[in-house]
């Protein structure tokens, strides 16, 4: 430990009698290390966390599909939904969504707010809890009952100066009475770009009731809804896509007249995490190479520093030979300052990670998915460290 102290006191001596090359090394690991921080911390965001709802691993989006007649992406009829919902025996559950604007009066100015008309198994599914009341009950899907609605926490907290009265009490929803039934816990958001309604908003404000009538499972000309699935436990996205194959080729042959046969009509499981990024992942995949090779040119760049300036210390470390040091002490010296100068390299590294986030937070708000969740956290700084440490070492 006292070498150790006694290396780390004369290394801090070396570079700082030379300031020119400390701080060109230092530059030059911190920006190689900073964007690897930054990536780093958008790929962890966005590829490693799970997405926040339950059993997230398991949860899939349905898309409409027909190559034939062009339809790369649709949504789904009513029919459809009842289809997928009785014969898919790889689903654990499904829900059905819609999406549009509301007008919300009453408690204040009329406000417009983002909406979504959901099945009563929709919440429940991601793990939604109400913080006042209830969710919306299966007796709800069902024709005949008053319309309720479930407000978010925001919503809440900014219209209703979060009172938990407002528990039972009717508010005025385009101009028809809605009772609410409950409150969702702080934090549960459904954001666009994890349910993409055709009408939708960026963010949902308020969940309403969604009774289906028995004509719904045969409209089968309004395409115009969302279906979310959670998969059986054990059963595997390709699994799932395999039966859901042959479901539509039995509804190609029932119906010739809605699913001509050149039209190819498909219904495609993509798992929710793949729907949230998918845009980005091979971008992201990019730039993590890209970073890389920056982070290893840093690191040639300053080998050759080390390099020049271990020839011309030739006689200091001759007469530090001569002394009675050993070549073992000479390479525990020169390593401590390799490790110094990427250990502060990484510091600075950091700060530079951390200015890249706030640009990204201002400049990819329309484009990056997950905006929220992209942070320098614990696991982005002990990235950092290793990967100074790893630095070090390599130079």
């Amino acid at each position: 430990m006292s070498e150790l102290a006694l290396n780390l006191r004369y290394a801090i001596r070396a570079l700082r009698g030379n300031p020119g090359f400390t701080l060109t090394a230092i530059l030059s690991v911190a920006i190689g290390i900073g964007a690897n921080t930054a990536i780093f911390s958008v790929a962890d965001a966005l590829l490693l966390r799970p997405l926040p709802y339950a059993d997230s691993g398991r949860l899939a989006i349905l898309w409409n599909r027909s190559p034939g007649l062009d339809i790369a992406q649709d949504w789904f009829s009513t029919a459809q939904y009842f289809d997928i919902r009785s014969s898919h025996r790889g689903l654990e559950q499904s829900a059905l969504a819609i999406g549009g604007f509301f007008n919300l009066t009453g408690d204040g100015e009329p406000e417009r707010v983002g909406a979504t008309r959901v099945s009563s198994s929709l919440l429940p599914m991601l793990g939604a809890r109400a913080a006042h009341g209830r969710l919306i009950s299966s007796d709800e899907d069902a024709p005949g009952h008053a319309p309720v609605v479930v407000l978010t926490h925001a919503l809440w907290a900014r219209r209703y100066g979060a009172d938990p009265l407002i528990v039972g009490r009717s508010i005025q929803i385009n101009g028809a009475p809605y009772q609410v039934v409950g409150v969702l816990a702080e934090g549960f958001e459904l954001p666009h770009e994890v349910l993409p309604t055709l009408n939708g908003t960026d963010r949902t404000e308020i969940f309403l009731s969604l009774p289906l009538t028995l004509t719904g499972a045969r409209n089968r000309g309004q395409e115009d809804y969302n279906i979310l699935v959670k998969l059986r436990a054990g059963v595997s996205v390709p699994q799932a896509q395999a039966e859901m194959d042959s479901l539509t080729d039995r509804l190609r042959r029932d119906y010739p007249d809605y699913y001509p046969p050149n039209g190819g009509l498909t219904f495609s499981v993509v798992p929710l995490l793949d729907q949230v990024v998918g845009p980005v992942r091979r971008m992201l995949m990019v730039l993590l190479v890209a970073v890389g090779f920056v982070l290893l040119i840093a690191c040639a760049n300053v080998a050759n520093l080390l390099l020049s300036r271990a020839l011309a210390r030739q006689r200091e470390m001759g007469l530090r030979a001569a002394l009675g040091a050993g070549r073992g002490h000479i390479v525990r010296q020169l390593l401590t300052e390799s490790l110094l100068l990427a250990l502060s390299g990484g510091a600075f590294g950091v700060c530079f990670a951390a200015w890249s986030m706030q640009a990204i937070h201002v400049f990819g708000a329309a484009t990056v998915p997950r905006l929220r969740d992209i942070r320098i956290d614990g696991t982005a700084l002990l990235f950092t460290f290793l990967l100074s440490l790893a630095c070090g070492l390599l130079f």
